[in-house]
């Protein structure tokens, strides 16, 4: 008989809870039916994420980037730096567009000096100029939405300067007598190219940092007769005809290009 009413109550309290889990069970549908309902009135476009440049369209499955992807604007550290240890160097900075993080249009603009005397000639040359170039870079990198990039790319570039360049008199071989060896604003304008290979690593937020280097082709200068430009603006020193380079630049990303809103489907 104890047995029994034990097994009584067993059952009670069972079928006791399992009405108060079918309740909670009946409200828990309740409410997602609720947030569905709710869900289904909403607009599509009235959920919408943050705006981002690196935000994709969806487009089926793929994950699109939008054409614009803002652009950056860079200074030249390395040009500064043979300013203090040499006789020539360069202000420079760049305005790069970025189009789909692939292509990366890009012009540079700089100024160019050089005062150098030769120990062995004593002829001394001055030349202070603008210069720019204009090319553009690709971006090899697979993952188009990381903020890292590497590049490679070329440039084509022209600077149109004058300078001084004076020295020693020199003597006439055959008539005898010293002639001045002294010209003063000589004008001329050089053209070149080059091929840029270089990277790009975001350090913090939209500031990055990144080196590049360059070989660079003589193409033309403007022709004197009676003398030649030891340094051209941009380019670099003439002594050894083509010549290589490199940068390492200061660079900050501003995401102000054209963004698209991504809509999110329920």
């Amino acid at each position: 008989m104890r047995g029994f009413v034990c097994i009584l109550l067993l059952l009670c309290c069972q079928l006791t809870w399992g009405q108060k889990k079918d309740g909670m069970n009946v409200a828990m549908l309740a409410d997602s039916a609720n947030v569905s309902i709710a869900n289904s009135q909403l607009s599509p476009d009235s959920v919408e994420s943050k705006f981002s440049k690196w935000v994709p369209e969806m487009e089926g499955e793929k994950k699109v980037l939008p054409l614009f992807q803002g652009f950056t604007i860079s200074f030249d550290l390395i040009g500064l730096g043979m300013l203090a240890i040499n006789d020539y160097g360069t202000i420079e900075g760049a305005l790069r567009l970025s189009l789909k993080n692939t292509w990366l249009p890009i012009v540079e603009l700089g100024y160019g000096m050089c005062e150098k005397t030769d120990y062995n000639t004593k002829i001394h040359f001055k030349v202070n100029a603008p210069f720019i170039r204009i090319g553009c870079d690709w971006n090899f990198l697979r993952n188009k939405f990381m903020d890292n990039r590497m590049f490679v790319g070329a440039r084509w570039g022209v600077s149109t300067y004058k300078y001084d360049m004076s020295g020693p008199s020199v003597t006439d071989p055959i008539y005898g007598g010293k002639d001045t060896f002294d010209f003063s604003g000589t004008t001329a304008t050089s053209n070149w190219v080059e091929l840029v290979l270089g990277c790009q690593v975001k350090i913090v937020r939209n500031f990055h940092m990144g080196w590049s280097i360059r070989l660079k082709y003589h193409i033309s200068s403007s022709k004197n007769d009676y003398s030649k430009a030891y340094y051209i603006p941009g380019y670099g020193t003439t002594v050894s005809g083509n010549t290589w380079s490199g940068s390492y630049n200061l660079i900050f990303d501003l995401n102000w290009g054209k963004k698209k809103r991504v809509k999110s489907e329920m």
